[in-house]
């Protein structure tokens, strides 16, 4: 216990002695925290548009064919139930289905009364899994009781394609910043060591063992980790917080946005994890390139 308080001390020592360099350290994880705060809101936010879309859009009207009895109708909605792919199935009747039709013709509604309805039995379905959308698709058309089926195909495709287009860039991204966070890191720690050489060659000589030398510029490197992330969060929690109630107005924008509670909790917990480990793991990558202990 007394080794680690003795830690601590000589790591905050270090911070002080060297203001200017973990200032300029600070503010450096700050800046890249921040940018990369940014980008998260901009990535899982429309990552969230593109998921509540594609449930908007991962429903179909599947028409049934006009000879198909009552006792195909069940027997059909018993396919469907018993499909793990399928859910949220509703029956909608030929006459439902007119009756729609007609409303909407409002003022010539009465163009239809002497007409036989044209309309089809059909079932609206929700799929679960919207990348085998077409596959089931095909495997419907093959049915003998279905007649046809309307579904946005083109416009599920696209978001699907989006979906993996920001995935790809998002994690392109985040590694980019990260390796930039490490490598802010990694100079700070190799200044420190070159302005204590002197130090560390008198405590090698008089037997300090490796670890003994490591540790504190470890902690050192945590705590300006942990300091820069808290810093970039307080700042990207304001701007998220201010955007999200100024917004509050507007559901349109709000039911695609993720919820201000559950960002804050996301952030501050990867960006504490964030800092600090880019802190540890910079500082111990910098001490094998640069010190040979």
């Amino acid at each position: 216990m007394n080794k680690l308080f003795f830690y601590i001390k000589e790591a905050f020592k270090s911070i002080f002695r060297s203001k200017n360099t973990s200032f300029a350290t600070v503010f450096s994880m700050t800046i890249t925290l921040f940018i990369l705060g940014i980008v998260l809101f901009i990535v899982l936010n429309i990552n969230n548009f593109v998921i509540t879309t594609r449930q908007d859009f991962s429903g179909m009207q599947i028409f049934l064919k006009n000879d198909v009895d009552e006792d195909g109708i069940e027997e059909f909605r018993s396919f469907l139930e018993h499909n793990r792919n399928f859910s949220d199935i509703q029956f909608v009747s030929k006459e439902e289905t007119m009756k729609k039709f007609i409303q909407n013709m409002e003022n010539d509604s009465n163009l239809f009364d002497d007409i036989n309805n044209p309309c089809e039995n059909s079932f609206i379905v929700h799929i679960n899994d919207t990348q085998i959308f077409s596959k089931l698709v095909e495997e419907l058309k093959t049915n003998s009781q279905v007649s046809s089926i309307s579904y946005y195909a083109d416009t599920l495709n696209i978001l699907i394609k989006i979906s993996k287009i920001i995935s790809i860039v998002s994690i392109a991204i985040i590694f980019i910043l990260f390796m930039l966070s490490l490598l802010i890191i990694e100079n700070m720690i190799k200044v420190t060591i070159f302005s204590r050489m002197r130090e560390i060659n008198i405590m090698k000589t008089i037997g300090a063992t490796n670890w003994f030398i490591r540790w504190p510029f470890i902690i050192e490197g945590a705590i300006l980790g942990f300091i820069g992330s808290l810093v970039s969060f307080s700042l990207l929690n304001f701007i998220y917080v201010e955007l999200y109630m100024n917004l509050s107005d507007s559901n349109i924008f709000l039911q695609y946005m993720i919820d201000k509670d559950i960002m804050s909790h996301l952030i501050f917990s990867l960006f504490l994890c964030a800092g600090i480990g880019i802190g540890i793991l910079g500082s111990i990558t910098s001490l094998r390139k640069y010190l040979k202990v």
